[in-house]
């Protein structure tokens, strides 16, 4: 798709999954379903921080779950402050299915002070369980569309914070799902693993929580969840940035 490099460039989180180019995926297992548990409440919002590689603040994170009746809307709103000075601005929003956290349909519009881009796409799946999603992408008034085949067992890239968050939380589990970016209209193998317990500091002091590794290819993301439920995203770190959990509304 041509002219989103602004887009995955400036705007970092989970697009940050779609860039494992030179990947090897036949080092990865057999795609199998990562979803052992829903431990969240039907609403939540955290809100992150989110820092550089220097310790600077350069904006701010907020992950919101709804739940609407046999789904969930997970959405994901960024600000970001780039050294130049610019205010970018993205918000992604995923419809999951509440039981299986199967991709419905995704939304998102991403703001500079050079470029807009919308996307929108429907996930689809078929008898035997594979997933195809048709995507329209509106770059600056340039449309394109396509559809993605998928396979089996694949879930949308956005929701990862959520998908890892219903991981079965024990020493070296390890397992391989498909992972769809709709911006960037492929999918790919991730496999992602338990690595393990630490204790970091969260808004209400320190907590113990499960490190996770994800592994889409070259690339390397880790998030620490808290062992207890709702097994909450306390720290995320993909580099060269981190994401920490500063506040937790649990009303609407």
């Amino acid at each position: 798709m041509p002219g989103i490099g602004w887009l995955s460039a400036t705007l970092l989180v989970v697009v940050a999954l779609s860039h494992a180019a030179c990947s090897s995926e036949s080092d990865f297992g057999d795609p199998e379903n990562p979803v052992a548990q829903i431990a969240w409440p039907d609403f939540e919002r955290l809100h992150y921080d989110i820092f550089d590689q220097t310790d600077a603040k350069r904006g701010t994170l907020v992950l919101q779950t709804i739940r609407q009746e046999n789904a969930y809307e997970l959405s994901l709103r960024f600000r970001l402050d780039t050294e130049s000075g610019e205010v970018v601005t993205d918000t992604v929003t995923v419809w999951v299915d509440a039981g299986t956290l199967r991709p419905l349909r995704y939304e998102r519009h991403a703001v500079s002070s050079e470029s807009e881009v919308t996307a929108e796409a429907e996930y689809h799946v078929d008898d035997a369980g594979e997933i195809s999603v048709d995507v329209i992408i509106d770059e600056n008034g340039e449309v394109t569309d396509e559809t993605v085949e998928a396979g089996v067992y694949a879930f949308d890239n956005d929701s990862s914070a959520w998908l890892w968050r219903s991981l079965a939380f024990v020493q070296d589990l390890e397992l391989t799902y498909r992972s769809v970016n709709v911006v960037h209209q492929r999918s790919q193998l991730v496999q992602v693993a338990v690595r393990g317990q630490d204790t970091l500091r969260g808004p209400n002091g320190d907590v113990v929580v499960w490190q996770v590794v994800a592994t889409p290819g070259v690339e390397v993301s880790r998030a620490w969840y808290e062992i207890e439920p709702p097994h909450r995203l306390i720290r995320w770190d993909q580099q060269p940035r981190r994401f920490i959990l500063t506040r937790i509304e649990t009303e609407p």
